[in-house]
Order: structure tokens, then sequence, then C-alpha cells
């Protein structure tokens, strides 16, 4: 994004420290304070930060929670296939267990249960593989429809400087530099919720 700007983790905790001093010390008003803060180089020169949680953007907006109850019926439908080929094969052995069979009936169960079994984790292996890379591509379009969202924000608000909070890896010390609520309600506003127009397909 032309208006964001990539910072590493050292420099979002001591970012966050500073402008949690100032907030103390100048007593910003609530509308600074929920759309991010200034700080001031060395150099004299003021930009204003602000922090998104995509994680949290996702769990909160229309086209986040449409793409995760896509994926959960998605995995639904693995895990019921998944769960019908296991109970087959356990038929097919509990058969071969328990039936009075020919010496050549029981070895061609056998080699039937063997190739069920190689069928079903070659058909397990490639559903998973497929269900991943739907994964990746509802996310990638999730970031792709988030991506003008912020920028606009940021342009309207005046933000020269956008961090991405990774849970264990940043640490935001003053919760005003959030301005994640922000971008979903306009996320929100740019796409209609499930039923009504949106598309819960991540494909």
């Amino acid at each position: 994004m032309k208006l964001m700007k990539v910072a590493s983790t050292a420099a979002l905790v001591f970012v966050a420290g500073l402008v949690a001093g100032q907030t103390e010390q100048a007593g910003q008003s609530a509308e600074s304070q929920t759309t991010g803060a200034t700080v001031t180089s060395p150099t004299g020169a003021n930009t204003k930060i602000a922090v998104i949680d995509i994680e949290r953007i996702a769990a909160e907006s229309n086209e986040g929670k449409a793409l995760f109850e896509a994926l959960r019926i998605e995995n639904e439908k693995l895990q019921e296939e998944s769960t019908r080929l296991q109970q087959e094969i356990r038929d097919m052995q509990a058969k071969l267990n328990s039936e009075i069979l020919s010496q050549d009936a029981r070895l061609r169960l056998q080699r039937d249960v063997e190739r069920k079994r190689t069928d079903a984790q070659r058909w397990l292996e490639d559903a998973q593989a497929a269900f991943e890379a739907k994964r990746q591509d509802g996310e990638a379009k999730f970031q792709e429809k988030l991506a003008p969202i912020v920028e606009a924000v940021a342009k309207e608000q005046g933000i020269g400087l956008i961090f991405r909070a990774t849970p264990g890896l940043t640490f935001v010390l003053d919760p005003a530099l959030d301005i994640s609520p922000l971008i979903v309600q306009k996320l929100d506003e740019a796409t209609p919720p499930t039923g009504e127009g949106g598309d819960a397909n991540p494909q």
C-alpha cells in the first residue's frame, strides 16, 4: 500500500511506548484516540500512526465471517466423507474377520481392503491440499478487498504509518492506536452481509 510502511516489532514497541507517554502528557481528545496518534521525529516532522489487527478484522467483519463460514462448511463435508470411508473400511475388515470365506475369497477381500485404504489415504491427501488451497485463496482475496479500505482510511484520517499487529510478536501499549473497528465498519459498508448480495464462497 502506498500509504503504509512496514516496521519491525522492536520499532512498534518503542513507538507505542512513546505515544502512550505523549498521550498522558498532552491529554488527546476522544476523536484522536480512535484514529491513531501523532509522533514527532528527530527532524521535527509529525507522523500520524495507527495499528490494525487483521485477525480481529476478519473475525468481526461480514466479509471475514462469510469466509470462515464457507471454510467451516467445506471442512464439515470433508470430515463427513472421511468418516464414511473409514466406516466402509471397518465394515470390510469386520466381514473379513467374521465370515467363513474360501481362501480365494479371503485373498480378494483382503486386497479390496488394502486398495480401499490406499484410495482413502490418497483422497484425504488430495482433499486436504484442495482445502488448504481454498483457504489460502480466500485469505488472499480477503486481503485484496481489505487493502483499498485500509488505504482509504489512512488517507481520510491522515495516517502516514500503519503497523500490523501480530499476536505474540507485537505489543500495543495504547489500545487507542488500534483502528481495526473503523476498518471493520468501512469494510462492512463496502461489503453487504451474506444473503444480501455477499458471496460466502472462498473460491
